[in-house]
């Protein structure tokens, strides 16, 4: 493939999985759509920067809902502006295959090369009086009309939001050609070696 420029410029490598999800209503299915935002800056040269995960089914004595939805992405960039950030948009199924929103969330892709454990926790709109009576007897709880706006800082700080799951992420970041910008990434382990 004709890569141009691109291959000139420095490359971000994101692999791992989806792992699943926990504190969510245990009776219901859930299922995950992640998406990778990113600014104009980066061009996406391989794998799915946004997709759906399987259905997953909590067990009766456990809380967690299993995916381990496999994620492989290659970045290239113009700038450190716009790093990806993984949004997650958390989706319970009931036993007639109704899907309504369990929550959103979103974290910021470490900088740092190496394997990262990552907690996402998710949160969904309130909604008014009249949204949550609507949806206690009918379904359809409030929805954003763009769910990337929450990987925003100025995301509407006057929102009112109920916190719900916690989704697993294991993520592997790999970096190359970035020293020839000028710009050092320190692995993770040197960055806590330093502290102590």
């Amino acid at each position: 493939s004709d890569l141009g420029p691109s291959i000139l410029m420095p490359h971000v490598y994101i692999i791992g999985e989806i792992t699943g999800a926990s504190g969510f209503d245990q009776q219901l299915s859930l299922q995950g759509e992640f998406k990778f935002v990113t600014s104009d800056k980066w061009q996406c040269l391989g794998g799915d920067a946004q997709g759906t995960t399987w259905v997953g089914e909590a067990e009766m004595d456990e809380d967690m809902s299993i995916w381990n939805h496999p994620i492989q992405i290659h970045y290239s960039t113009r700038g450190m502006y716009g790093w990806p950030k993984l949004r997650i948009q958390v989706n319970t199924i009931d036993d007639e295959d109704r899907v309504d929103l369990a929550g959103y969330g979103f974290c910021h892709v470490p900088m740092s090369p190496g394997t990262h454990s990552l907690d996402i926790v998710t949160t969904r709109p309130k909604g008014s009086f009249w949204d949550h009576i609507s949806s206690k007897y009918v379904g359809g709880y409030p929805r954003y009309t763009n769910p990337d706006e929450v990987t925003k800082t100025s995301f509407s700080p006057g929102l009112e939001v109920i916190t719900r799951g916690v989704v697993h992420v294991k993520l592997s970041v790999v970096l190359k050609g970035f020293e020839k910008t000028g710009v050092k990434m320190v692995p993770q382990h040197i960055k806590d070696h330093n502290l102590s």
